[in-house]
Formats: structure tokens, sequence, C-alpha cells
């Protein structure tokens, strides 16, 4: 994808869901997360696994909700980690397209 790097970059684990907000080191990939439409799937390399995450719904409100949920393998992995390590930083990168 062009003007994002494949380069591993940071994200602060602070929830349950993953907010582009706390990505560091490539704004054009946080771009990119906040710009999906609402349940739209990505891969991701989080932490070194690569999982499905997708756009969450928007609000009751009709305000756009800007985070991803990890679905499957990638749910328990980033779940264990916020359960386990809250704050800790992991690296994350773009994966192959949904």
């Amino acid at each position: 994808m062009e003007g994002i790097s494949q380069m591993s970059i940071i994200v602060e684990v602070r929830d349950y869901v993953l907010w582009p907000k706390h990505i560091h080191g490539n704004a054009p990939l946080r771009d990119r997360l906040l710009a999906l439409p609402t349940g739209e799937p990505i891969k991701l390399i989080v932490d070194g696994e690569i999982g499905t995450w997708v756009k969450m719904n928007d609000g009751k409100d009709g305000a756009s909700t800007p985070g991803l949920k990890p679905l499957g393998p990638a749910r328990t992995h980033w779940h264990r980690l916020f359960r386990d390590q809250p704050g800790i930083v992991v690296s994350i990168a773009l994966g192959e397209h949904a």
C-alpha cells in the first residue's frame, strides 16, 4: 500500500479493542485504520501474530466509533495482553488484505 510503511510500529494495549489513536510511529497507518468503513475487516500483525480485525459499528447516536475489534485468535491474544499487561506497548503492522 502506497504511503504506509510495512515496518513494524507500536500500539498501546489500553482496552479490549484497538484504538488507532494509540498507534505511534506511522500516521498513514493510523489514518488508514481511522478511515475504514464500519464493519470492514483488515489483517494486522500485532505482537508478531497476524489476525483479522474489524472496524466497530457506529454508536447508537450515529457517531463514528474509531475502534477495531479483534476476531478469533486475534481476540484471544489481544484480550490476554490487556488482561495480563494493560498499557503494554507492542508492535503492529499491516498484514494482507482480509
